[in-house]
């Protein structure tokens, strides 16, 4: 039993460190959030044709390599 009793009193103690600590918490407008989510979009988009090109033209690298040989 004073396991039992052990136990809720921890979980309660957390669970009222965890309500402190989410008052800490400042979160970002929705104006930070969609200029955010925008340079990620971006991001990933010219990051994605980086890669597609260079996989490209490797590619075309490789095949002139091959037939030459």
């Amino acid at each position: 039993m004073e396991k039992v009793t052990a136990f809720i009193k921890d979980s309660m103690q957390f669970f009222r460190e965890v309500k402190v600590e989410l008052q800490k918490v400042t979160f970002p407008t929705r104006q930070e959030t969609v200029s955010s989510t925008v340079v990620v979009l971006v991001l990933t988009v010219i990051i994605a044709a980086y890669l597609g090109f260079s996989d490209w033209a490797l590619s075309r690298i490789v095949k002139m390599l091959l037939q030459v040989g």
